[in-house]
């Protein structure tokens, strides 16, 4: 496995804090915990999405000091019975703590002989049952995928993320790709100075160095919410979207002209362009196809957010549907114009925040629409003949109503939103609406989250 493409274990929100806390309350004795995941493997590059921490309780150990645990095996048995029982898990992790280390987290030697020798057992016992370890000291965490190959068990080091940047832990073990490589240039003099002065060396040095952001559909929405997010300062950003520029396009996207949608030039290779002009150092990759696509899940992989900007109900469907496979937060946008008899009946929008363990997607807040996402996958046949009329298959007569006033306003909260991810400096609130009917108005949505489905088959 690549050096710059380390393995990932990806933790929901609020566990790996807790799991810190928890393991390393005391710090005269090891402890220890165990992680079920399903884990989600393309070529290279590896996935875990955390589903469950198991604590051990206090009879389930056999011997805990300063320097070393031992557990009773019917602790793990009992667990690999419940990942059978499950399904939906088909890895562990085991977590233990070295508390004696205040910084600089490793695996002794002991270490290494006890999980080379549980990875065979695995290999020879069971089938397809992934393993993984971390090991946390006082200051960070060093962590491994194990796999058998010819019999032989092979650790790969690999990195935990978490949904949000402040929940994150260093990683003691830089040296096998636990970091990234982005140029960070100077924060405190080049063109990010003033956000810097805003935001802080801290948060602008992660934001930078550590976010990918996936952007699907770079349309009016997309692309304003592209740009806001590299004149904040992100240095990676995919643009996916299969579309091409037409005529009635340019009252919206950023950075497209009159010539573009002469020559019917991609919605990607447009955008991306305006964005390295405005950033040359940022990685902005354009990708010409719909999320849907199996070549998009390595990209996606790869991804610290999913931000959706579509205007279709199928490719929020797919988005969503990977960000809950992989564990990455979703940040879905989405603006409404409505005209009755020639007057405007509404002039809304609203910014979603799905992360991973927070019990909210799209689904079960009721902004995805089976039968919408069947009728676009079948767009071609009569059962699209609506959407057809609505103007969301591409090359067909725009009808749906669009304004750039109303996009740069949502794709400046959504980036906003992001960033507050980020700095915290504000609650978390899942659901932004905006709307200019009567007069302007910002509120968070209560009613939708009340309301959803608690029993969401996607996301509970």
């Amino acid at each position: 496995m690549k050096s710059s493409e380390p393995p990932v274990i990806r933790f929901p929100q609020g566990m790996f804090p807790e799991l810190r806390h928890r393991l390393l309350a005391d710090l005269e004795r090891e402890s220890f915990a165990l992680l079920l995941g399903k884990r989600t493997t393309v070529g290279d590059l590896c996935v875990i999405k955390v589903v469950e921490a198991v604590h051990p309780a206090p009879d389930d150990y056999d011997g805990q000091s300063l320097v070393s645990l031992r557990l009773k095996r019917e602790f793990v048995y009992r667990q690999l019975v419940r990942m059978q029982q499950l399904g939906d898990v088909d890895t562990m992790i085991d977590v233990h703590t070295h508390p004696f280390c205040p910084d600089g987290a490793a695996f002794s030697s002991v270490d290494d002989r006890d999980e080379n020798d549980f990875a065979r057992w695995l290999d020879d016992t069971l089938d397809d049952i992934g393993y993984a370890s971390i090991v946390l000291s006082q200051s960070d965490y060093s962590a491994r995928v194990w796999n058998v190959r010819d019999g032989e068990p092979k650790a790969t080091a690999a990195r935990v993320k978490t949904q949000i940047i402040t929940e994150a832990w260093p990683c003691a073990d830089a040296r096998h790709g636990c970091t990234t490589n982005a140029t960070t240039g100077d924060l405190g003099t080049g063109f990010l100075a003033r956000t810097t002065l805003a935001l802080g060396l801290d948060v602008m040095r992660s934001i930078v160095s550590d976010q990918t952001i996936a952007i699907v559909g770079v349309g009016g929405l997309g692309s304003v919410i592209a740009e806001n997010l590299i004149h904040m300062g992100f240095q990676s950003v995919q643009l996916i979207d299969p579309d091409v520029v037409e005529i009635t396009n340019l009252n919206r996207i950023v950075g497209a002209c009159h010539s573009d949608a002469l020559e019917s030039r991609l919605k990607v290779e447009v955008v991306g362009e305006h964005l390295r002009k405005i950033n040359p150092e940022a990685t902005v990759e354009a990708h010409a196809t719909g999320i849907e696509d199996e070549s998009m899940l390595p990209v996606l992989m790869r991804s610290d957010w999913i931000v959706v900007a579509t205007d279709n109900h199928f490719s929020r469907y797919h988005a969503q549907k990977v960000a809950l496979t992989l564990g990455i937060p979703l940040l879905s946008a989405g603006v409404n114009i409505t005209i009755e008899n020639g007057i405007i009946a509404d002039w809304s929008g609203e910014v979603i925040v799905a992360r991973s363990g927070d019990g909210i997607c799209l689904n079960c807040l009721g902004r995805i629409n089976p039968t919408l996402v069947a009728a676009y996958e079948h767009r071609a046949d009569a059962i699209g003949e609506e959407l057809v009329r609505k103007g969301y298959v591409t090359g067909q007569e725009v009808k749906e109503p669009a304004v750039k006033t109303l996009n740069a306003i949502l794709g400046a909260m959504a980036a906003d939103t992001l960033i507050n991810q980020t700095t915290l400096r504000q609650a978390h609130v899942p659901i932004w609406i905006y709307e200019s009917n009567r007069q302007f108005s910002i509120y968070p949505d209560q009613t939708s989250l009340g309301s959803r489905r608690a029993s969401c088959y996607y996301c509970g």
